[in-house]
């Protein structure tokens, strides 16, 4: 067996989580442990106020912030009630167009149209822009036309 193939197979055995970066690790970065990792919860709020019908609800993302993340990627899709459609949108998070930034949680409001709305965040680090994509911070939640 070549030295190569043996810490793979280590790391199945010993069951570790394997971490599925936008882009690879440098050589010297793989060897350290990795400080990858997204906010424990991710939670949506619509945000009250008066509308006109057909206007789209405003929602209020929050999260806690994760140390060492320059930015964070957001992902949605929802399904459109009447069409049944599936929609999706991604947003980049940072200090520059959050809602709120400071150094304990990240906030960030969009309006988005009536559907059963799924929603992920990722923590990017670095210029590499490497996140955990593979386990992302999840909320799901419905959102009603306004009549």
């Amino acid at each position: 067996m070549t030295p190569g193939r043996a810490v793979p197979m280590l790391v199945v055995l010993l069951g570790l989580p394997a971490i599925a970066p936008a882009q690879s690790l440098p050589s010297a970065a793989a060897a350290a442990p990795s400080p990858i990792a997204n906010p424990p919860a991710l939670r949506a709020s619509e945000i009250l106020s008066r509308r006109e019908p057909g206007v789209a609800s405003r929602v209020l993302f929050e999260w806690d912030q994760v140390p060492g993340a320059r930015e964070y990627v957001l992902q949605g899709r929802w399904i459109d009630p009447t069409t049944w459609g599936l929609h999706a949108r991604e947003y980049r998070v940072g200090s520059r167009n959050a809602a709120g930034w400071t150094t304990e949680r990240v906030s960030f409001d969009v309006s988005l149209p009536p559907g059963a709305h799924s929603w992920a965040v990722v923590a990017v680090f670095g210029p590499d822009e490497i996140g955990d994509f593979a386990h992302p911070t999840h909320v799901s939640f419905d959102l009603q036309a306004s009549r």
